[in-house]
């Protein structure tokens, strides 16, 4: 059964499922396997090939596959699911999950990596790092490397605090991916969110779901004044522990919600750093307060991740969280995207590097 099944009217209009036929998917492997074995989506020219390989694949697609990909790419989704991708060959999940280090050149990481450049571009999207997360590497790895799953690692100490990020097996509550300054275009030199993270899974044996709350039910759910306050620079939020150690800041007097011309929107929140400004009006007050409440209450669209699936997150439109991790070798590969509409501050162009 496909997670979105149970969805609601609303949420339902807010997901697409875009399955390959077996010739597109066996393209798309065949186009990630040339990017992999050139050394993967962080050296140079691999921009270009996948470029490439996206218009060789979408000259493959019918209509309604083109569509679907068209009103994503023009941010009318919250999320998109590619589905019956070729998984990497004979690649069984371990007895336990190797270290980080190990896995990062891995090629069976970089295939999957590969495969989700391609499909970013297929929705106009380009991937990129910022300098001041992940080591300026485009690829991450979402795992329990730092402990706090449910059952606790062989090197874990039960003495030391860990981290709220994906390198956690702590549960994470919803969330939009950070830096939180700005979206669209930078604000006093920081470039801005991402617009999308793309997902896919080495290996999930317990099938363990990526949760997806879509906002514009809730946003619709608070109403249009609160959503005005929201737009107001009424709320403070802090650092993220996924950024380098002495990067990275706490923001204050920010908005929450941006609305553009087009009548879209961009959402910045995060529900354990989001907090409000000490100067906040009380139409700010209560608008967060709602914005909570219906995030607590909002629908869940539960996907599990396979080798043979992978997941785009509007991150302007959706937020996403998880429960704790119950099995330590899954392992999760992702990806930032950014939209022809964003204005970054490029520091390197390919790979694509922005200041943060």
């Amino acid at each position: 059964m496909q997670p979105h099944k149970n969805a609601s009217a609303d949420a339902e209009l807010e997901y697409g499922l875009l399955p390959f036929t077996p010739p597109q998917a066996a393209l798309l492997s065949d186009c990630a396997d040339d990017i992999c074995a050139a050394g993967g989506p962080e050296l140079p020219g691999a921009i270009a090939c996948a470029s490439a390989a996206a218009l060789k694949i979408h000259g493959s697609l019918s209509f309604g596959q083109q569509s679907l990909l068209r009103r994503y790419a023009d941010g009318q989704l919250a999320m998109l699911e590619f589905a019956r991708l070729l998984p990497p060959r004979q690649d069984p999940p371990p007895s336990d999950l190797p270290p980080q280090q190990a896995l990062e050149n891995a090629p069976q990481c970089l295939y999957l990596a590969a495969r989700s450049q391609i499909l970013l571009h297929l929705v106009k999207h380009r991937a990129f790092a910022y300098d001041l997360d992940n080591n300026a590497r485009l690829i991450r790895l979402v795992g329990n490397f730092c402990g706090g799953g449910l059952q606790p690692r062989n090197d874990e100490s039960t003495d030391s605090g860990v981290e709220l990020s994906s390198h956690a097996g702590l549960p994470l509550g919803p969330h939009t991916e950070a830096p939180y300054h700005c979206a669209v275009k930078p604000v006093d030199g920081h470039s801005p969110a991402p617009s999308a993270l793309i997902l896919t899974a080495r290996w999930n044996p317990l099938d363990e779901p990526t949760c997806i709350i879509p906002m514009t039910p809730v946003i619709d759910r608070i109403g249009a004044r609160a959503a005005l306050a929201l737009t107001s620079p009424s709320f403070d939020y802090t650092r993220s522990d996924s950024f380098v150690a002495g990067t990275g800041a706490s923001g204050r007097a920010v908005s929450i919600l941006q609305f553009d011309a087009n009548g879209g929107y961009a959402l910045r929140y995060n529900s354990y750093r989001y907090s409000l400004n000490e100067n906040a009006s009380p139409a700010a007050i209560a608008a967060f307060q709602a914005l909570n409440t219906q995030v607590r209450c909002g629908e869940v669209i539960k996907i599990p991740l396979t080798p043979c699936n992978a997941l785009l997150i509007n991150n302007y439109r959706a937020l996403h969280c998880r429960d704790i991790i119950r099995d330590n070798r899954r392992l999760l590969i992702r990806l930032f995207g950014y939209s022809r509409f964003v204005s970054p501050i490029v520091l390197n162009e390919d790979p694509l590097t922005v200041q943060g």
